[in-house]
């Protein structure tokens, strides 16, 4: 599932807006097709959704390309993920990632 490299992350994911931070370019394309616009800010790109269902088809497709869901507090994309999956709008583990310190990050498939 994954090769220990962290190649994107689901950084914001608790409103409408899914805010992904690319790390490896290589997966612009694929990341494109699912509607994540590239903003101001290098390497951010967004994706407005519409409803959970929305949220969770373009959850399960970040999924699919090994693409993890940051860890933290208070409705962080890991939580969010977990509702989904309670709420049996998508299925699966998924990579959650977590900082000890900037550059210092852990990733544990959940």
């Amino acid at each position: 599932m994954m090769n220990g490299q962290l190649k994107a992350f689901v950084e914001k994911a608790d409103d409408d807006v899914i805010r992904l931070n690319m790390l490896d370019p290589n997966i612009y394309q694929s990341v494109a097709s699912l509607g994540f616009l590239a903003g101001a800010e290098p390497g951010i790109l967004t994706v407005v959704t519409t409803d959970d269902a929305h949220k969770a088809k373009v959850f399960e497709a970040l999924q699919a390309m090994d693409v993890a869901f940051s860890d933290g507090k208070e409705w962080c994309p890991a939580e969010v993920f977990e509702f989904l999956r309670d709420m049996n709008l998508i299925s699966g583990k998924f990579i959650r990632v977590s900082w000890s310190k900037p550059g210092d990050y852990h990733l544990a498939v959940v």
